[in-house]
């Protein structure tokens, strides 16, 4: 089987694979350092979506927690991919150079739709939580499809905040800060019942 080259993304061994997440308790097991081949990539830090205790006592008991999803492109792991190409490329063109794009990788929860939770360090005032359907017209989700739905999200998300200030300025968003096509989508985790949140890395 042929796989996308992309001379960035140098071939990972079993060995140097990592299932670490900036995510901490949203991935079980996950160890605490991570390894990406690019030097200049770096984990988002983010605080995890929780719920009040109030609404935690009305629902009562916890749903599952959900495997994460991870975004790779063939022939490399935990590498994660750059948000602008989730956001530029087609459907068709996506999965064809993500490992396991056509998956339909949500199917087996038996989940309807999900939440989205963009909590950036020092953004997490400006609230972004945006609902995303899980049955397309083609059948359930796949990879390549909600990985791209994620980067479309994030897009907005900058575009709102660009010009926001903020305390954590290592983590500004804007022209003389981070900007979107910084933006790697490493895996989508799922932190609490369907809130899900993307583990982010940026290309300083």
């Amino acid at each position: 089987m042929s796989h996308y080259y992309n001379p960035i993304h140098p071939t990972v061994s079993s060995q140097n694979t990592s299932q670490y997440s900036s995510l901490g308790g949203a991935v079980r097991g996950a160890p605490a350092q991570s390894s990406f081949l690019i030097p200049n990539r770096r984990r988002v830090p983010q605080s995890i979506y929780q719920p009040t205790g109030k609404w935690r006592n009305q629902t009562g008991r916890l749903a599952p927690i959900h495997a994460p999803v991870s975004v790779d492109f063939k022939g490399y792991s935990r590498q994660g991919m750059r948000m602008m190409e989730l956001y530029a490329r087609g459907a068709f063109a996506l999965s064809q150079m993500m490992e396991g794009g056509d998956d339909r990788v949500l199917a087996h929860t038996g989940l309807k739709r999900i939440t989205l939770h963009i909590r950036w360090p020092g953004y997490e005032n400006y609230e972004w939580i945006r609902s995303i359907e899980l049955n397309t017209s083609s059948g359930p989700i796949t990879r390549a499809e909600i990985a791209a739905i994620v980067a479309q999200n994030f897009h907005r998300y900058f575009e709102k905040l660009q010009y926001s200030s903020t305390p954590a300025m290592e983590w500004h968003i804007g022209p003389m800060g981070i900007s979107f096509d910084k933006l790697v989508l490493v895996s989508i985790s799922n932190v609490f019942e369907d809130a899900w949140q993307a583990d982010v890395a940026v290309d300083i």
